[in-house]
């Protein structure tokens, strides 16, 4: 009996024991309170090993980024019901954790931020239509709950650092309305793509056009008949120099231009050339 009364006092000392040694951990804060004077505004306690008094408190606080997530039954501007899923982002002010003991206590994020998150949601989400919210709003809805967000709990150790729709639900017919009109949306887009491409091609083949017609134009405006018969005389000229057989008449030609012909492949080493004047042939031979 008597070892039994000793082993029961150890037990009881034990988790005496127990029961006065704090662990915080890393991340975390640590605010006291005392059952003789309240809550110790002037000390914070890190991570460590604390040892208190059993009738004493000690009331633990993450201070890293928390997410946590809600399910959001909302309406839109025309009355529809709309389920969203969302994620808050949000941490607290170490240097003030005792006001956040003394005014809201440790479970801050049901009492104050959740509140404030479904409030603002309904205001803001029943500014748009159920199209609005499934496809191109979003983000801008998001943008929008977050900064009133902000502004309710700036007198608050609490700061939400982001607001994010992870999932929108809506009843299936007018789920299955928007996703036929998005189709139809993009394939307006593409058909404009591809317009676009056709405009653009035929503005280049029109420029192309404009500028072979203007060259053609500066050409027929140049080219007058005694340019033509100078080119002709100096075209005979050089060709009256080649070493190859041929008939050359003189004033033969439209606008009294010469007229070359091919001798006969026979008598090319006879390097003949005939001049004819005014129907009149002259030959001179080697």
């Amino acid at each position: 009996m008597k070892n039994f009364k000793k082993a029961a006092g150890a037990i009881a000392l034990t988790s005496l024991l127990a029961g006065c040694v704090v662990s915080i951990n890393p991340g975390q804060a640590g605010v006291f309170w005392d059952i003789s004077h309240g809550t110790d505004k002037a000390h914070i306690y890190r991570e460590g090993v604390q040892v208190i008094a059993p009738w004493n408190e000690m009331y633990i606080y993450s201070l890293r980024t928390q997410e946590a997530r809600l399910n959001l039954n909302v309406l839109t501007v025309n009355g529809l019901p709309v389920g969203m899923d969302a994620s808050v982002l949000y941490k607290v002010d170490a240097k003030y954790l005792p006001t956040l003991q003394e005014t809201v206590g440790p479970d801050y994020f049901h009492v104050l931020i959740a509140p404030y998150v479904r409030s603002e949601t309904r205001k803001i989400v029943g500014r748009y239509t159920p199209s609005q919210i499934y496809s191109n709003q979003r983000e801008k809805i998001e943008r929008s709950i977050l900064k009133h967000l902000r502004e309710k709990l700036k007198g608050y150790p609490v700061t939400v650092s982001g607001f994010l729709i992870r999932n929108v639900k809506l009843p299936r017919v007018i789920r299955t309305a928007i996703e036929h009109k998005l189709t139809e949306e993009q394939n307006f887009q593409r058909m404009e793509y591809v317009l676009d491409i056709a405009r653009k091609e035929a503005q280049k083949k029109r420029i192309e056009a404009e500028g072979i017609s203007a060259f053609q134009k500066i050409v027929q405006e140049n080219l007058t008949s005694q340019y033509l018969t100078w080119k002709g005389i100096r075209a005979t000229e050089e060709l009256a120099k080649s070493p190859n057989a041929k008939i050359v008449i003189i004033g033969g030609g439209k606008n009294g231009l010469p007229v070359i012909l091919n001798a006969d492949p026979g008598r090319a080493s006879n390097r003949t050339i005939h001049h004819t004047y005014r129907g009149k042939e002259q030959s001179n031979g080697n």
